[in-house]
């Protein structure tokens, strides 16, 4: 795969985990503050919020302690998560230098 692709997948995979915080939280019935807290390395309530909207990154380390504090298996969830990015992904014909998808139908992703 090359490596533009695979930065577009890895992009996918990040942020579609990120987006996932928000469930898994609310779930716990548990507060951006509260789980900010609960880091292994704390960070403000505004980090949790900017990972859940996508607008910073997260490291490889909060993500895990993320699943750890809800519980959640690592290994499944990003299997899970791969699967679901590599669905949309295989739909994907076309991509221009702004990063729109189309796909054969050239419907813009």
């Amino acid at each position: 795969m090359e490596s533009s692709k695979r930065g577009r997948l890895l992009g996918r995979i990040i942020e579609d985990f990120q987006r996932s915080i928000r469930p898994m939280r609310q779930e716990r019935k548990m507060s951006q503050k509260e789980l900010a807290k609960k880091m292994a390395d704390p960070v403000d309530q505004s980090t949790i919020s900017n990972w859940e909207s996508c607008k910073t990154p997260m490291t490889l380390e909060q993500a895990l302690d993320v699943l750890m504090i809800f519980g959640k298996n690592w290994d499944t969830f990003f299997s899970v998560l791969s699967s679901k990015v590599h669905e949309k992904n295989t739909k994907i014909t076309h991509c221009t230098i702004e990063d729109k998808c189309s796909d054969e139908k050239g419907k813009v992703e």
